[in-house]
């Protein structure tokens, strides 16, 4: 609405004179009909959207407990007692827990829940070997090779989130990591079959990914590079 310049009297959009002072109105006419054309802004709430954490768990338990149950009944009714139901009870428990790890405490705190995801796997690891008709190879051959990758994760996962790794250190880290992880795992495969330490294939992997680590650092340095590559990554 326009206001009279001397009075400041409100006034109608077809007023040409102010009724109280009788001074003339000064809004042009292109102004007038463009104000009356002008709609009143309109609010809108914004909505903003909260994940549910409680709820997700309810989903994921009841989507992994519906063929856990589904698979006892079926083994218990047609054979002898519950057997291969069992493994899949705890490959469906192990999910579970990897499903709901992140979500259980108030904080998203990362190395809790990869702890909690490693312990389950080795749980998992455990109760196959348990069952398993030829037990015995969980102390000497799953336990160090699981242990070593939980490890190396959490570290890595660790170094990086406070910083002190950054970029192509994190990629440094990680072929580092790997190449140490595939050296465990050929080690402890030759000492429980053969009872003897023979590195073949785990060498090639060293000799492919430790030359790229050193890369990776050298790049680091390069603080042009580092920012060219954020640009083309879109970081």
């Amino acid at each position: 609405m326009p206001y009279c310049v001397n009075c400041g009297v409100e006034l109608n959009q077809s007023a040409k004179r102010c009724p109280l002072c009788g001074v003339r109105v000064v809004l042009p006419p292109s102004l007038r009909s463009n104000a009356a054309r002008v709609p009143r802004p309109q609010q809108h709430d914004i909505a903003e959207g909260t994940f549910n954490k409680s709820l997700w768990i309810q989903v994921v338990s009841v989507l992994m407990a519906i063929p856990a149950l589904i698979c006892i009944v079926i083994n218990a009714a047609f054979g002898e007692g519950l057997t291969w139901s069992l493994y899949v009870v705890a490959g469906l428990g192990t999910v579970w827990i990897w499903c709901i790890s992140p979500f259980l405490h108030r904080r998203n705190i990362v190395q809790l829940w990869i702890t909690t995801d490693a312990i389950a796997l080795v749980g998992l690891l455990y109760v196959i070997d348990a069952l398993s008709p030829s037990p015995g190879w969980f102390t000497p051959l799953a336990l160090p090779i699981a242990l070593t990758h939980s490890v190396f994760t959490l570290l890595i996962v660790t170094l990086a989130r406070s910083r002190i790794l950054r970029e192509l250190h994190i990629v440094a880290a990680t072929l580092l990591a790997l190449c140490v992880l595939c050296v465990v795992v050929e080690s402890v495969v030759d000492l429980y079959l053969t009872q003897a330490l023979r590195l073949q294939w785990s060498l090639l992997v060293v000799v492919l990914c430790a030359p790229l680590a050193i890369v990776a650092v050298l790049l680091q340095r390069r603080t042009a590079f580092v920012e060219d590559m954020k640009i083309w990554l879109r970081m």
